[in-house]
């Protein structure tokens, strides 16, 4: 008896180690250059030849009080229902550095599987349910239009920013922002969506600078074209980004605020969050920045 006691103990230990390695990846420290600015006056006042352009990776169904914060008090009115929502990466093209992308949005399997490559006991109770088309995933799309990426700016790691990554190649940049945790535990919920990675670079906003409304920010190149700006509360190390383009001006706000209709009515992200209170601290301030800087486009994490 006490050998089977023991025999299953250190099974569980197994598969709790064995679960736990899943979900580590390599952490790089990302060397921020130095700030070519200091505040939102000065970047507006010099933009840089850089574009973005959005795309649609799939769709994904959800509860919408997984994205919005049904407990909240303005959501008095608002009822739970299914939503279907487009999972999106936006392609960034600067004139000297190259293409990156924001988010990597799902990766092929989705055409054929509503939960990709997800596996495990806990996929459909933590997981939304998407389609897609063929071909409409993001290395499809980078494909098409023949752009040969140098690295992928991730919001955060939940799976439906990070899945388009089986897709791309192992040998450019990821980067991440500093406590970002991998959800990829084996058994339970594993999509292995950064199998062949070496390590992801991760961003310390400690480092960065002031740039209120928002929060700390980083010019991830040093010629104030693109900006990483911390926003803890969607996941522990979610990042917006901050396209300062010529043509147009653009906060790319990952699931900080998911769709136009949550900017709207100002409530915060729903139960994926880690931190609804932080999270909804983040909207406000998203909605505080729009208000002062009208000419700033809005590109949402599931909105297009």
């Amino acid at each position: 008896m006490l050998f089977t006691a023991a025999a299953v103990l250190t099974s569980l230990l197994v598969l709790v180690v064995i679960g736990w390695r899943s979900s580590l990846i390599r952490r790089i420290p990302f060397s921020a250059p130095e700030a070519s600015h200091h505040n939102w006056e000065g970047i507006l006042r010099d933009p840089k030849p850089i574009t973005i352009r959005a795309h649609s990776t799939g769709m994904m169904k959800t509860p919408l009080s997984a994205i919005v914060n049904l407990k909240h008090e303005k959501a008095r009115d608002i009822e739970d229902e299914l939503v279907e929502y487009p999972v999106v990466a936006s392609v960034v093209e600067h004139q000297q550095r190259g293409a990156y992308l924001i988010d990597a949005g799902l990766d092929a399997s989705y055409a054929h599987d509503p939960y990709g490559s997800m596996r495990g006991v806990l996929v459909e109770s933590m997981s939304g349910v998407a389609t897609q088309q063929p071909d409409t995933h993001i290395a499809a799309i980078l494909d098409r239009e023949q752009i040969a990426i140098r690295g992928v700016w991730l919001t955060h790691l939940h799976p439906d920013h990070v899945a388009g990554v089986l897709d791309l190649p192992k040998d450019i940049d990821y980067f991440a922002g500093k406590g970002e945790r991998y959800v990829n535990f084996a058994f339970l919920v594993r999509g292995d969506h950064l199998e062949g990675i070496e390590g992801l670079y991760e961003m310390d906003f400690d480092a960065g600078v002031a740039l209120p409304p928002l929060g700390n920010g980083i010019d991830v190149f040093g010629d104030g074209s693109l900006w990483a700006i911390s926003s803890s509360g969607h996941s522990d190390g979610h990042v917006m980004y901050f396209v300062n383009g010529i043509e147009a001006k653009v906060l790319v706000t990952g699931d900080a605020c998911n769709t136009q209709f949550q900017f709207d009515i100002g409530i915060g992200p729903g139960y994926y969050s880690s931190d609804l209170e932080k999270a909804q601290d983040v909207l406000d301030r998203i909605r505080a920045f729009k208000e002062r800087y009208p000419e700033v486009e809005l590109v949402f994490g599931h909105d297009l």
